[in-house]
């Protein structure tokens, strides 16, 4: 994929000198490139969107088109998933959704939100203008317009992640082993609490037993409550982040003091110096002190007290990219006591786990394009 300042200057929309000079602007500021090209006046919004198609190879969505947006078809997509990854649902076809992203090549939220709106999602790309001016507009009720599916009390932040019917064949087909799946413990949010199954009995053991209890899984929240489960049993305090669209957003934890509420509401923007950002970057693991960071403060306040001494952290890869990172420390005491050969093998086992699932969603997908006489 060409960059985008390369197809600007290609264009001749922007010189070399204002494109240095909006990416120094992104260097002290943070933010994205075609922003900043804006802000500082280099180019308008439309020979930004226009670059951004060519970048991309998807159709655009203009300020006006998702402005005038139905109520009902923005109403779609829940409000908390729509301002945390900055998606617009503009206009529907059939099964067929249309939704503005800033990332349209960002594969697995184009699955999460086809997954909630039980749509086939079309990504377009706006620009974050575009998207933030639209996204600030109120979404009245709507009588009889189309919700996301919902199961009572259960929180939002549990649909974004909702998986539907597992297929745990296609797990199965990358082991050369039959796996028969054991009793484990199922937890939901916000407490974590158990739903009356046995729990994972892997205290002081290898991984072996947790890969064959993520075979049957069928969506990321049971993903997650299985690995802290285990990750809780060779660690006083385990968590896990998801990563998306350059945020750091908190996922699920296990600890003597965390506060869930916080953990859920967690997002951090790699904008702010963190130890996530060499993670992302290409280091393998961190081990020892979480170092300076404007970005710590929040993510401490959701872990509880005790602040940590030192912490663990491994990314998790989904087709050699990051998707999520598995945190783990010891309270106070020094991280490098903590078992890093394990907890590097559960940061491999759920990015397999989460790629499956992928997988699986574009499977059923496919299977409804191509289905009979309702299909569009």
């Amino acid at each position: 994929m060409d960059r985008l300042g390369e197809i600007l200057i290609a264009k001749g929309a922007v010189s070399a000198d204002g494109l240095r000079s909006a990416l120094e602007a992104c260097r002290r500021n943070g933010g994205r490139l075609g922003t900043w090209l804006v802000r500082l006046g280099f180019v308008n919004d439309q020979t930004l969107l226009e670059a951004l198609s060519e970048q991309t190879g998807c159709p655009t969505a203009s300020a006006l088109d998702l402005a005038t947006a139905p109520a009902e078809v923005r109403a779609a997509i829940p409000p908390s998933l729509a301002r945390r990854h900055m998606v617009v649902a503009f206009g529907r076809q059939g099964r067929h959704l249309d939704v503005a992203m800033s990332n349209p090549s960002d594969v697995m939220l184009i699955d999460e939100i086809a997954s909630i709106t039980r749509s086939v999602v079309r990504p377009h790309v706006a620009t974050e203008a575009a998207l933030s001016a639209a996204l600030a507009i109120p979404v009245a009720a709507t009588e009889g317009a189309p919700l996301p599916p919902a199961r009572t009390a259960v929180r939002e932040w549990r649909q974004f992640w909702r998986m539907e019917s597992a297929l745990p064949e296609i797990f199965r087909t990358m082991e050369p082993r039959h796996l028969e799946g054991p009793a484990v413990v199922a937890a939901s949010f916000p407490d974590l609490a158990a739903l009356g199954v046995q729990p994972l009995r892997t205290a002081g053991g290898g991984t072996e037993e947790l890969a064959e209890a993520l075979a049957n899984v069928g969506h990321r929240d049971r993903a997650a409550a299985l690995v802290i489960s285990y990750l809780h049993t060779v660690a006083p305090r385990a968590a896990l982040f998801s990563f998306q669209q350059n945020r750091v957003v908190g996922w699920a934890a296990a600890g003597p003091a965390v506060d869930e509420d916080d953990l859920h509401d967690l997002v951090l923007s790699l904008d702010q110096p963190s130890l996530f950002l060499n993670l992302t970057r290409g280091a393998e693991f961190h081990v020892g002190p979480l170092g300076g960071g404007n970005g710590h403060a929040a993510l401490l306040a959701a872990l509880g007290p005790p602040p940590p001494r030192e912490a663990a952290v491994v990314p998790v890869r989904v087709r050699g990219k990051v998707a999520a990172f598995v945190w783990v420390d010891a309270l106070d005491g020094p991280a490098g006591d903590l078992p890093m050969t394990s907890v590097r093998e559960v940061a491999r086992l759920l990015g397999l786990t989460l790629e499956v699932l992928v997988l699986r969603q574009k499977i059923r997908a496919g299977t409804r394009l191509t289905e009979g006489p309702g299909a569009d």
